[in-house]
């Protein structure tokens, strides 16, 4: 699945479980495992907030440290 600024509108219009459900889907398949043990926040509209913020270039960003190609 690629990731911009069109799916993260996409998946802020899902419910609470089904973003985080995502969010952890994405985390797991990105193979990383610094994410893993991140507990849901119990206040989920600060998350959605930072996601309706990110710029395609935080997007990418994001995308290269999940993928491992972004470590400095």
């Amino acid at each position: 699945m690629k990731i911009d600024e069109k799916t993260i509108n996409m998946i802020l219009k899902f419910n609470d479980d089904k973003l985080w459900s995502t969010i952890q889907y994405a985390v797991a398949k990105s193979g990383n495992d610094f994410l893993k043990n991140v507990e849901r926040p119990r206040d989920m509209s600060k998350l959605r907030s930072t996601l309706s913020s990110l710029t395609n270039e935080d997007i990418k960003r994001v995308t290269e440290l999940l993928s491992g190609k972004g470590a400095r």
